[in-house]
């Protein structure tokens, strides 16, 4: 354990233990390394150009934090809170988010493959333009993310909420389960501007 080990940008962690209060630090090109971070706050942090290869995260603060231009690699994240933090154009490959607040997160543009959320707050997530191959969301909240332009090839949405979709129109070539069907198709309506009305008579507009 290294308990308040001092980080500054830049800096190379291989095999620690950390557990620490970095929120706010200036933390940019920070590479982290087979390592564990524990109970460990970075709240509000600059981590532009993080690197995270074979880590375990668990019961961290990532509020707020900007990880711009990130790369994950064969990371797993437990028990977080990341409310807010952005992970605008970052590259994550066997990432696994589970039981993690990533509300009103920002992944604009970000890349990725074999992603799982899994029992995830994902409210109000913006994914706009995103390219994540064999995602699973599996369990989770996404009542009004912003899906526009993004791409899921081969993903799986079970038992996830999907409610005020923006962009619906766009989740192609994705699996959901058959109590989806009704809440989905609204959102593709919505974005296609479909109406179900019952009246023959159009309004004059």
């Amino acid at each position: 354990m290294n308990p308040d080990l001092r980080l500054t940008a830049g800096d190379v962690i291989n095999g620690l233990t950390l557990q620490g209060d970095y929120a706010h630090g200036q933390l940019e090109g920070l590479v982290v390394e087979d390592s564990y971070l524990v109970r460990s706050s970075f709240i509000a942090a600059d981590l532009r150009g993080l690197s995270l290869v074979d880590v375990l995260v668990e019961g961290s603060d990532f509020s707020g934090a900007d990880m711009e231009e990130a790369s994950f690699t064969r990371v797993a994240f437990k028990d977080c809170r990341m409310s807010g933090a952005r992970f605008a154009r970052a590259r994550l490959q066997d990432v696994a988010f589970s039981e993690v607040k990533l509300d009103d997160v920002n992944l604009r543009m970000a890349t990725g493959e074999r992603v799982l959320f899994d029992r995830v707050n994902l409210v109000r997530g913006d994914f706009y333009s995103v390219v994540l191959t064999s995602a699973r969301f599996f369990d989770c909240d996404l009542t009004g993310a912003d899906v526009s332009q993004a791409r899921f090839p081969g993903g799986r949405f079970h038992g996830s909420t999907l409610l005020d979709l923006k962009g619906a129109e766009y989740l192609r070539d994705v699996g959901i389960d058959s109590s989806q069907v009704l809440p989905l198709a609204v959102g593709v309506f919505a974005g296609l501007h479909i109406r179900v009305d019952d009246d023959r008579e159009s309004p004059e507009r």
